[in-house]
């Protein structure tokens, strides 16, 4: 077990961009699109809630940010510092479908999901079938961030991330 957690913690930096990328793409794409294979479009947003984090060794260093999309600007500055996101709070749309949840850097955890789309309500007559309603909602979540993730490693892992995307990347910082 203790291994994982090192891996989960010597690989943190790839959530963390992962992070910064989504948000980039989400306000440097046209409505926040995403395009993935083998499923509509996804538009994405940045929600009110993110939190940036640095550490060098035992010093460790948290700027928490929640409000209007203005705090948007002063995360941006902390990005410049050096601090990259450790959780974010996002907005997934597809289609009618529409979720918010947060994401966390580290282990690519899902919490606090919320759908708009369920039609089907929690009373005590229909609970099955309210339970296989969240299900599904989950297994959605969980596939577009796969496939958001799938996304970010081609990009990452190609020589188009230094020759384009970081410059992109870096240009969109200074705005």
């Amino acid at each position: 077990m203790r291994d994982l957690v090192e891996l989960l913690f010597a690989y943190r930096f790839l959530g963390r961009e992962f992070l910064t990328w989504l948000w980039f793409r989400s306000e440097a794409e046209t409505d926040g699109l995403m395009r993935l294979p083998e499923t509509e479009p996804v538009s994405l947003a940045v929600g009110d809630k993110m939190m940036l984090e640095t550490s060098d060794g035992e010093y460790r260093e948290t700027l928490v940010l929640q409000g209007s999309r203005s705090e948007h600007q002063e995360a941006r500055l902390g990005l410049r510092q050096g601090k990259l996101p450790e959780e974010m709070h996002l907005k997934l749309t597809r289609g009618r479908d529409e979720w918010q949840l947060t994401l966390k850097a580290t282990t690519l955890e899902i919490k606090g999901l919320k759908s708009q789309n369920t039609s089907v309500q929690g009373d005590d007559e229909d609970q099955e079938a309210f339970f296989f309603d969240q299900m599904y909602q989950v297994e959605e979540v969980s596939h577009i961030i796969d496939g958001l993730f799938q996304e970010f490693l081609q990009v990452r892992l190609s020589p188009a991330w230094e020759q384009e995307e970081m410059p992109r990347i870096q240009d969109w910082l200074e705005v």
